[in-house]
């Protein structure tokens, strides 16, 4: 509370003091006496004012112009956000620093996220500033974090004001519309299930050619046929009916490699939402499977605008912005909660009403500077969770229920694990475990592609978004099962992540030979085979950066639709 300037003064004051009792110098006794007297005149009225009145009153923020709780926004979509309000009777004199707390996945493009403010009688203020963010899902806006200084700059004090917005970012081909409406425009499609049989209808691929009935149309008169049998005979065109299509997209722990950034999970996402988007506004039915570490996601076949609401809901819930912290230590989960919560509920964690027992786990005199932390976090998270008496003492001895409200937070905010708040040992960073996990989630990504292929119908189109095989016994599995897909009549896009930058030429020549010698897999060649393999099946590949994805998709589509392409596919069988 105290900054450096009144530190200064209170101990030259404190000094002078001293040294006038000890040397009777009165006019020095009572300048110092009246420096001190001063101060703490000050510091009585600034300690009036902080508990008289909240720091802000009225205050509003607007994103793109909504101020509702719950708001929709587009990604990689610049946000003009407006912060307003107006401060309290009593504060003049005094200096505000107001400061919205952005979630981590936001960055500012424009302006900044923070105003000085010099208030007067019923000042009002308002600032506004540009943000950004390339990740999918449902983010939190906790509130403002206000810092309070006086006129001389003697002391300082940190408020927090809830301002809570849940923003709910989706793709960028998604229109940000609040209510997306679920209203099903056409009845034109089939029944969902109906198999893709050569059936008579209206369309202009010919189907064949039969003696004429009794009311077919003139105009499907087969003129030539006609003049050379010598007896009426009509062209039969071929039924169009939807093409089926499955979605599997993997979203495994190390997908979300990058964050706070965007991740390879948020680009598998926004390709997976464009083409199902793609593909409905065709009237086809769309399915998906969301492949997770811990489990495996369907959501059944539909169409119209229902399903593309529906597929998105699932996919957001998946875009989690917090990835699992489950892997974290218990001391490194506490300073990771205990930064974050400091920065966004200064008050909570103010010495004068945050106090409680001190668990020490050694028998030290003094408690350690982790001991105090995470009394002071015990404290916050009972409050902040609203749970009962007694829980924040029990947190100090149960590293299990600490470990349980640590996470409860980081779901409830936004709280991403960054190298400013020191994450160890994530997943991803040991190669044992991330070999591990990808060999793992090609067996998943394997039996998935085989269940799919067995409750298929006829001639549909699987789109697997997952990155390639670096096993050579995952690979082949992987390639059998692409291989039973398409003998199966079916049309298989394969989408991939990008490929990693090129490493650059090490000059050392010492750790050139430990890198040779660690026997590190070259993820250039190892997509280059994957690639050939399945291009020689007929499964189209591509990557999720590629400008043509949405073609490729829609050619294969085409594929599909056309009686020649199914002929095409009848004959390969």
């Amino acid at each position: 509370m105290l900054t450096p300037r009144s530190s200064f003064l209170i101990g030259i004051s404190a000094f002078g003091l001293l040294l006038a009792l000890i040397e009777q110098h009165d006019p020095l006794a009572l300048l110092s006496l009246a420096l001190l007297i001063w101060i703490w005149i000050e510091w009585l009225s600034f300690q009036r004012f902080r508990f008289s009145s909240p720091a802000i009153q009225h205050c509003t923020r607007t994103l793109d112009g909504q101020s509702d709780s719950r708001v929709t926004l587009v990604a990689d979509k610049i946000v003009d956000v407006r912060l307003s309000g107006k401060l309290p009777t009593l504060s003049r004199g005094y200096r505000f620093l107001v400061h919205d707390m952005l979630p981590d996945t936001f960055q500012t493009t424009d302006g900044q996220p923070f105003q000085v403010i010099d208030s007067g009688v019923g000042s009002k203020f308002e600032f506004s500033y540009r943000a950004v963010t390339a990740i999918c899902g449902k983010v939190t806006f906790a509130g403002v974090r206000i810092e309070i200084s006086d006129y001389w700059g003697f002391f300082r004090s940190e408020q927090f004001a809830t301002l809570k917005q849940e923003p709910t970012v989706l793709p960028y081909l998604i229109r940000p519309q609040t209510t997306v409406s679920v209203l099903k425009q056409n009845n034109l499609q089939r029944h969902i299930g109906h198999h893709r049989h050569m059936s008579a209808g209206l369309s202009s691929e010919l189907l064949g050619i039969r003696d004429y009935r009794t009311g077919d149309p003139p105009r499907t008169i087969a003129w030539k046929p006609t003049a050379r049998l010598g007896k009426m005979m009509t062209c039969e065109y071929e039924n169009e009916v939807p093409v089926r299509a499955t979605i599997l997209v993997d979203l495994a722990v190390y997908q979300f490699q990058g964050r706070p950034g965007p991740s390879s999970a948020d680009r598998a996402i926004m390709s997976c939402a464009a083409i199902a988007k793609l593909l409905l506004a065709d009237r086809d039915p769309v399915a998906a499977v969301l492949l997770k570490s811990e489990s495996v996601q369907r959501i059944k076949h539909g169409g119209g605008e229902r399903q593309l609401t529906r597929l998105l809901q699932h996919l957001l819930e998946a875009s989690n912005p917090n990835p699992p912290l489950d892997h974290m230590k218990i001391d490194d989960l506490v300073k990771l909660v205990y930064q974050n919560g400091s920065r966004r509920f200064p008050n909570l964690f103010d010495e004068f009403f945050n106090f409680g027992p001190t668990h020490r786990k050694s028998f030290r005199i003094f408690p350690t500077r982790q001991d105090r932390i995470r009394r002071s976090l015990a404290v916050v998270l009972e409050h902040l969770l609203q749970w009962g008496p007694g829980s924040s003492t029990q947190m100090l001895v149960d590293d299990e229920l600490m470990r349980k409200a640590c996470l409860k937070y980081v779901d409830r905010f936004t709280v991403i694990a960054s190298a400013s708040n020191v994450t160890a040992n994530p997943p991803w960073i040991d190669p044992g475990s991330w070999q591990r996990e990808c060999h793992r989630m090609t067996l998943k990504l394997t039996e998935t592609l085989l269940q799919t292929n067995a409750r298929a119908k006829d001639n549909e189109l699987v789109v697997v978004v997952a990155p390639e095989p670096f096993d050579p016994e995952c690979e082949n599995l992987l390639v059998d099962a692409l291989r039973t897909i398409v003998a199966a009549g079916h049309r298989v896009v394969f989408v991939a992540p990008i490929l990693p930058p090129t490493p650059s030429l090490i000059h050392d020549p010492l750790a050139a030979k430990i890198l040779s010698e660690a026997q590190i897999v070259d993820t250039r060649t190892v997509a280059s085979h994957f690639r050939d393999r399945v291009s020689r099946l007929g499964v189209a590949f591509s990557r999720i950066d590629n400008p043509e994805l949405m073609r490729l998709v829609a050619m294969e589509v085409g594929i599909l639709q056309s009686a020649s392409g199914r002929k095409r596919v009848l004959r390969a069988r």
